[in-house]
């Protein structure tokens, strides 16, 4: 059984890219052909797909950097709004999982 389903967050993206999000969709629906239609958007989520990578990198090398600084993924979750176990994904997928020792300095911080 799943736990509870998350809240929805409301997303932020730039109007320049809203956009050209927009622009994108009304040429891929331009296709007569309903398999066409089908196939464009396919591969437009493919490519998609790979420039979300390098916007996902940013997040775990931030993440990355607070596991560093010694920040529990408590701590991280209630700073971002993630849930801990989502955290601690994204410091597994950002090699730093497991236990870390805090630095003194950087407890509070």
């Amino acid at each position: 059984m799943r736990g509870p389903k998350a809240v929805p967050r409301r997303g932020t993206i730039s109007r320049n890219l809203k956009t050209a999000l927009v622009a994108e969709a009304l040429q891929l629906a331009e296709a007569d052909d309903p398999v066409a239609v089908i196939t464009r958007v396919g591969e437009f989520y493919a490519g998609l797909e790979d420039e979300l990578e390098v916007i996902a990198s940013i997040r775990l090398d931030a993440v990355r950097e607070l596991r560093r600084r010694g920040w529990a993924y408590q701590r991280i979750a209630d700073a971002t709004g993630l849930s801990k176990p989502r955290v601690q994904q994204l410091a597994t997928s950002a090699g730093v999982g497991g236990h870390l020792r805090r630095p003194a300095a950087d407890n509070e911080g």
